[in-house]
């Protein structure tokens, strides 16, 4: 008898500390569309508006990637998750104390430059703690972030339905992303970390690959599905279905659940990335035959459902691509992460801007479409990975 796949895994102090990072981060990221309505209810603010906050925070998340890497050749990239998140914590109560809309754009804005920095570096430190197995321990470790998407959404949910103010909420996720950056302080001498120094000749030399190119589309449209999901559908629910902030939260938790269910399976079947190019079109897929069937849905349970399976499709999408990237482009760990990002993290704010927008000019049902659009466009990378990656192979 095989024992269970954690005490085969050999456990660090920093998957310690990345996993709680990534737990925190997901709660910030997931926080704004959970309270977005009784947010709105007093700024008086649009769908649009409300699109407006993820995805200005997105594009800041952007900025802070773009510099990531310079940051932590100066000071690791530990501290720079570590700072990362102080930023987060400090924000999260601002926006808490906000007495206007655009003060809390303010602390988005600021927010998404330590968003950045945990966006961009808690993955290379994994990979630099495992880099024989690092697809194995990154689903693990990004298990996390949907784990935090989980407590945070049901949580808040339960809070708002029993009519605790949205600041609250605010003021308790960033007292609790403050406490846990003292992480990040002990040092781990036993990781060597990679990309020390990023010069932007090795970003030309990622960037002049197609299997590059292929991958960057991938995680632009699978961020988008993700994003889809987490930021719109608790008030999806709410003003669909005409159901509570806590049934929003239900639903929300739900997609997460199946997304850390769906990487903590990857990080157990994953065998090596060539065998992962075929996992990620299989859950394609899935997702796509899922999101054809919820513009039908006619009642709020099997919207549950649907979402669920939704979130099991995306889940491999992130940190899958990410690991698939050292195998099949030449370039450091660390600087291929962060590219990658680079083009995810637009993926996540151009689709909850443009989901806000269609609300707005039609309804929320009808933003969907973008959903079925970003799957088939994850699809159609896939195969041209296999393609392209079966014809090198043949050279």
């Amino acid at each position: 008898m095989k024992p269970p796949i954690l005490l085969t895994m050999r456990i660090k102090r920093i998957d310690i500390a990345a996993s709680t990072a990534l737990f925190v981060y997901a709660a910030s990221m997931v926080i704004t569309p959970i309270c977005l309505l009784e947010m709105a209810k007093e700024f008086s603010f649009s769908y649009t508006g409300g699109g407006a906050l993820g995805g200005v925070k997105n594009f800041l998340i952007l900025a802070s990637l773009l510099i990531s890497g310079f940051i932590a050749a100066k000071i690791t990239k530990r501290l720079a998750v570590g700072t990362g998140m102080v930023i987060v914590g400090i924000t999260l109560i601002g926006a808490g104390l906000a007495t206007s809309y655009e003060f809390v754009m303010i602390c988005m804005i600021i927010m998404g430059i330590g968003c950045g920095l945990i966006e961009a570096l808690t993955n290379p430190l994994i990979h630099d703690a495992h880099p024989e197995e690092s697809n194995r321990y990154l689903n693990y470790v990004n298990a996390f972030f949907s784990i935090g998407v989980v407590f945070t959404v049901i949580i808040a949910g339960f809070l708002l339905t029993f009519d605790i103010s949205w600041r609250t909420i605010f003021i308790m996720t960033g007292i609790l992303t403050l406490t846990s950056a003292l992480l990040f302080l002990p040092k781990d001498d036993a990781i060597q970390e990679s990309g020390s120094s990023v010069h932007f000749k090795n970003w030309l030399l990622c960037l002049k690959q197609p299997i590059f190119w292929i991958l960057a589309t991938a995680i632009f449209f699978g961020g988008a599905a993700e994003a889809a999901f987490t930021f719109w559908s608790a008030s999806y629910i709410q003003v669909h279905f005409s159901a509570m902030a806590s049934a929003g939260g239900i639903g929300t938790a739900l997609f997460a659940l199946a997304m850390a269910i769906g990487r903590m399976t990857t990080g157990k079947i994953t065998k090596n990335h060539h065998a992962d190019r075929w996992l990620l079109l299989g859950v394609s897929l899935l997702g796509l035959i899922v999101s054809l069937g919820i513009y039908t849905t006619p009642s709020i349970n099997i919207f549950y459902l649907m979402l669920f399976l939704s979130g099991f499709a995306v889940a491999p999408y992130w940190p899958t691509i990410q690991s698939v990237s050292t195998t099949f482009v030449k370039g450091d760990p660390t600087l291929l992460f962060i590219l990658l990002s680079c083009f995810g993290i637009p993926g996540i704010g151009i689709a909850t801007w443009v989901m806000g927008y269609i609300g707005d000019m039609s309804s929320l049902n009808r933003a969907l479409i973008v959903i079925p659009i970003s799957y088939m466009m994850v699809i159609l990378s896939c195969i041209l990975l296999l393609l392209v990656t079966r014809a090198k192979k043949k050279q």
